[in-house]
């Protein structure tokens, strides 16, 4: 979808009167909240955004592509015709924010730093990297929620684009007893064996 720059300006000046809405907005189920969306979204259905809460600093706006990297240079280029208004800054794509956090997707309670994953490689392809993510508590029943929330965790503790751009493939399986056993490892752990994986194939 081509979105010209006369829409993304327009999105901004409507956000600019809209500052006050803004400025106390926090809750997801607020009616404001799907007016905004459907305002940014005008640029294309494929993007949303995130609100950080306030807690005295900058308010963080994050428009994120939800996954979809063709759509990144759009969330980018919105971004990049920001205003400046003070107390605000404006982020496209998830940033990085490390596994130390819990989350709960549709009433279920996720930890990050309980999981483990399994690095998957195919021969045909070796330059993509697979992960097998091992859940506690992971039972069929669940395999959806579970699915989603591991996507959510990955884009939040390694960037919108690294989770996006840097794994291929992805699945969940039930944590089994001894992990390390069965070669897994920390899911804490997966930034550093991205980055190592991506310097033994340079060195190849």
């Amino acid at each position: 979808m081509n979105t010209s720059l006369e829409a993304i300006q327009e999105f901004w000046c409507w956000f600019q009167e809209h500052r006050g809405e803004f400025d106390i907005l926090t809750d997801t189920a607020a009616p404001f909240w799907d007016l905004a969306l459907k305002r940014l979204q005008r640029l294309d259905k494929r993007l949303w955004f995130e609100l950080s809460q306030p807690d005295g600093n900058d308010r963080e706006f994050i428009i994120t592509a939800e996954g979809h990297v063709d759509v990144f240079p759009l969330a980018e280029s919105v971004v990049a015709y920001a205003p400046e208004i003070r107390g605000w800054q404006f982020v496209a794509l998830k940033p990085p924010r490390g596994f130390d956090f819990k989350t709960t997707y549709e009433g279920i309670r996720f930890e990050p730093g309980a999981m483990w994953f399994l690095p998957l490689e195919c021969s045909s392809t070796p330059e993509e990297l697979g992960l097998r993510v091992a859940v506690p508590d992971f039972t069929e029943n669940i395999e959806r929620q579970t699915m989603n929330a591991v996507m959510v965790i990955l884009e939040t503790a390694l960037g919108e684009r690294a989770a996006a751009v840097d794994i291929q493939y992805l699945e969940v399986v039930k944590l089994p007893e001894s992990p390390e056993s069965h070669d897994y490892i920390k899911l804490p752990q997966l930034s550093d064996y991205i980055a190592w994986r991506k310097k033994r194939r340079r060195s190849q």
